[in-house]
């Protein structure tokens, strides 16, 4: 595939080659999560600078759509307004002659939007977890042939040892997703 056997690196050396990174404290992803390089949510504030070059953004694994530790936001946002409200009504009932209604429903004016933002963050992470788990044995393939690609810089082509096909990097993730895991041998 290459007119140069000196010339091929493995796919993910190819990334992290292209890849530099200022980084002060990163958690590491871990076992369950893409063997990527970290990307740019992970890495945080923007004082943790990351670039890429073009060949390497290519050739990167695709990263989900998502950050895990964004799922739990909804929970956070309800555990707020539940405090929120239940100290609000605590105040209003300790005024004169309230209102069990007035107690009740009058938090809502300050908690209302800390409600609605959380049903909607924890419905879209439900969302997310099902896709999640409907798309992890495709990710667990794409992740084998990801790791099995080489680079070829002089001809500027990927390849499989083994499959006989090359394509240009811009083509890594249609391969790894859409073509190999059609009709390879695995």
């Amino acid at each position: 595939m290459c007119a140069e056997a000196d010339q091929v690196v493995a796919v993910p050396g190819a990334v992290a080659a292209g890849t530099t990174y200022k980084i002060g404290r990163v958690r590491l992803p871990g076992e369950r999560e893409v063997a990527d390089l970290p990307t740019a949510a992970t890495l945080g504030a923007s004082k943790h600078v990351m670039s890429r070059t073009q060949l390497a953004v290519w050739l990167s694994f695709p990263s989900r759509h998502y950050t895990p530790w964004a799922r739990n936001n909804g929970y956070i946002l309800l555990l707020a307004a539940a405090l929120t409200h239940l100290v609000v009504s605590l105040v209003i009932a300790m005024g004169q002659d309230p209102q069990w209604g007035e107690v009740l429903l009058a938090p809502f004016c300050l908690t209302g939007l800390f409600w609605g933002f959380g049903l909607l963050n924890v419905l879209g992470s439900y969302g997310a977890r099902k896709r999640d788990t409907v798309e992890a044995p495709a990710r667990e393939q794409a992740l084998a042939v990801w790791e099995s690609l080489y680079y070829c810089a002089r001809d500027n082509v990927v390849f499989e040892p083994g499959v006989g096909v090359s394509f240009h990097p811009s083509e890594t993730r249609e391969y790894i997703f859409g073509f190999r895991n059609g009709g390879g041998k695995r």
